[in-house]
């Protein structure tokens, strides 16, 4: 029987494609209680070693490490530009 789940191809001893190559800032998740983000494929609480860094602070799409004083902020969507929305007068 063949898995649903399973990509097209991917059958039992077919070769396997390489994972894709992540970098940089891929999930935050925040809560009340737990604080972390996924960075370089790494899962770092806040406060965790990362980059030669630690992790300072995370909000919904932004992580920032600091290390020797300096801070490396990093987004979630780094070519993303975000402009605020403009009213139009009626």
């Amino acid at each position: 029987m063949r898995d649903p789940m399973q990509p097209p191809g991917g059958g039992p001893g077919a070769p396997r494609a390489a994972a894709p190559s992540h970098s940089g800032l891929q999930v935050v998740i925040t809560s009340p209680t737990r604080n972390l983000a996924v960075i370089d494929n790494h899962v770092v609480p806040l406060g965790g070693s990362i980059r030669n860094g630690t992790l300072g602070s995370v909000s919904d799409s932004v992580a920032v490490v600091r290390k020797n004083g300096d801070r490396e902020v990093l987004l979630m969507h780094p070519n993303v530009d975000k402009t605020p929305a403009r009213r139009e007068r009626p």
